[in-house]
């Protein structure tokens, strides 16, 4: 966990000082876009080949190869943009960013898979709730702290201290010992067009699973309502309050999500009442979501994007616990891949869409769209409630 939280951290100070780099050199806030875009797409096609690297290795050394690789990537980076970068050989700066976000479509899935190897089925949502705390955190932290030192050190100087955390990362992925993989039995040789589709094949073919992702697929949709830039529009066409309402509405949503990852730790009550808690997590998520779009207080505002994210957070980390505990160990990384590559699309094509009704309608359309998708979701887990089940050791 610490050598991924020092990862995550890389991640956020990385992006902060490439969005400066890039501004800078261009002034343009379309080259900007591409940053993310790149991110996206690059992280998409991982994905999908992923299955392939997920058959030939180990899970810790994918972990570890993907960190030393994103290393040597972020050292390129740093002197490429304090020697070479300039406006003619931006596509350059590109490439390396897409090499980047190509190695987090393998790491994700392995770190994701290595949790219930290292600890019992029935501390699954500790574990859990464990790591969301820690990527919560440092999400709520990183971009504040990336900004400080950007002012302090410049791009370049935020670079390093980038390479310096991937260094500490790559070293504490080194000391992982996966006490399972004695046990591993070795699988037969596959086609590449099997390996592919396993992990698609295996969750359309698991109740629990194909309940669990269309789930994903409605909820990805309607997450896009809390893109920043749709906050940004939102706070000023329906709150008409200043700009610094935006930080404050991004710290309650995520206040609300570490809060979860606490009361997911603590509450042996929650635990014991998997089903009900999901339940009424998808209710309230639906709830808070329809009451926002239609608020024009404020400080209701704050409540209400703190209890969304609470109870969106607590519904995540109780259903990751019950995928996890569904497959066998080298079946898991298949659907976490699949799992990866559906989230990155549907998320994708929701934010085109969900800019377009933004920009005809009127913002509060936007929440009104993701609150159907929501009270979908919450229907599809009243129905299939029975499927919703840990499986124990």
């Amino acid at each position: 966990m610490i050598g991924q939280s020092l990862a995550n951290a890389g991640d956020v100070f990385y992006i902060v000082a490439l969005i400066s780099i890039v501004y800078d050199m261009t002034g343009s806030t379309f080259f900007v876009s591409l940053v993310p875009l790149i991110h996206t797409f690059s992280t998409f096609l991982s994905g999908l080949i992923a299955p392939l690297i997920i058959d030939k290795y180990k899970l810790k050394n994918i972990l570890l190869y993907s960190q030393f690789s994103k290393m040597i990537l972020l050292f390129l980076l740093a002197i490429y943009s304090l020697t070479f970068v300039s406006l003619y050989s931006i596509a350059i700066l590109f490439i390396l960013v897409g090499c980047i976000s190509f190695l987090d479509g393998w790491a994700s899935p392995a770190r994701n898979s290595m949790i219930p190897r290292l600890v019992p089925t029935d501390n699954l949502i500790k574990a859990n709730s464990l790591v969301s705390l820690s990527d919560q955190s440092i999400r709520l932290a990183g971009w504040s702290l990336g900004g400080i030192l950007l002012a302090l050190l410049h791009p370049n100087g935020l670079f390093w201290i980038t390479f310096s955390l991937f260094i500490l990362s790559t070293g504490l992925m080194s000391l992982l010992v996966d006490p399972k993989q004695k046990d591993t039995v070795p699988r037969e040789k596959t086609s590449i067009k099997q390996a592919l589709f396993e992990g698609w094949q295996i969750i359309f073919k698991n109740r629990a699973l194909r309940t669990i992702h269309l789930l994903i697929i409605f909820e990805a949709i309607a997450n896009t309502v809390w893109l920043s830039a749709i906050l940004y529009v939102f706070i000023q066409e329906r709150l008409k309050v200043g700009v610094q309402w935006w930080g404050y509405i991004n710290t309650s949503l995520f206040v609300g999500i570490l809060l979860a990852g606490i009361i997911g730790y603590k509450s042996a009550f929650l635990k014991e009442r998997l089903v009900p808690t999901v339940i009424v997590s998808s209710f309230f998520v639906f709830l808070t979501t329809l009451f926002f779009g239609f608020n024009v207080f404020p400080w209701l505002a704050l409540l209400l994007i703190g209890f969304n994210g609470l109870f969106d957070q607590l519904k995540g980390i109780f259903l990751q616990s019950i995928v996890q505990s569904s497959l066998d160990d080298h079946l898991l990384p298949k659907v976490y891949t699949a799992q990866s590559a559906l989230i990155t699309i549907c998320f994708g094509l929701s934010t085109a869409l969900v800019g377009i009704v933004s920009d005809l309608f009127n913002v509060v359309y936007t929440f009104i769209g993701a609150s159907v998708f929501l009270i979908i979701s919450f229907v599809i887990v009243i129905n299939m409630k029975d499927t919703l089940q840990m499986k124990h050791e």
